[in-house]
């Protein structure tokens, strides 16, 4: 009986893990460590290859995508090569990243092998939400 038990509570969790991813959108995910073996979502993996060749003018074009996840990567990359004295913001950049930081639009997230969700733009931007970009910020450009 307790191994029907235990067998039960295992395929709720596991069925409850594939239930949610199918709620997001895998092509329009930001993630630093998904999955068991934390990997970064494709949207991330962009961003770090166009980091890594410096293509700096790729990403503030990705302000205007159709694609939250770009927004928001866009946004945090560009506001931090900013910090960095390694780029400087347009005031036309300016204006799309106070629009993108109010948007109610949603964007897919996940961390680790349980956490996928749907979240407004404008949420993305708390210092909790943050924490794990700016990790992400770090270590990518730890190299320049």
């Amino acid at each position: 009986m307790r191994t029907k038990i235990l067998t039960i509570v295992f395929l709720i969790r596991i069925l409850s893990v594939v239930n949610a991813q199918d709620n997001v959108d895998k092509n329009e995910m930001v993630g630093f460590a998904c999955y068991f073996e934390g990997s970064e979502s494709k949207t991330v993996e962009k961003f770090a290859e166009k980091l890594k060749s410096e293509n700096y003018k790729w990403i503030s074009k990705k302000l205007n995508s159709k694609n939250n996840a770009e927004k928001y990567m866009s946004v945090i990359t560009l506001e931090k090569l900013t910090e960095l004295g390694k780029y400087n913001l347009t005031q036309t950049e300016l204006n799309l990243i106070a629009e993108i930081k109010k948007s109610t639009e949603l964007v897919s997230v996940c961390s680790g092998c349980t956490y996928f969700q749907k979240v407004e733009l404008k949420n993305m931007f708390t210092d909790e939400m943050l924490t794990m970009g700016s990790y992400w910020l770090n270590y990518n450009l730890k190299a320049d």
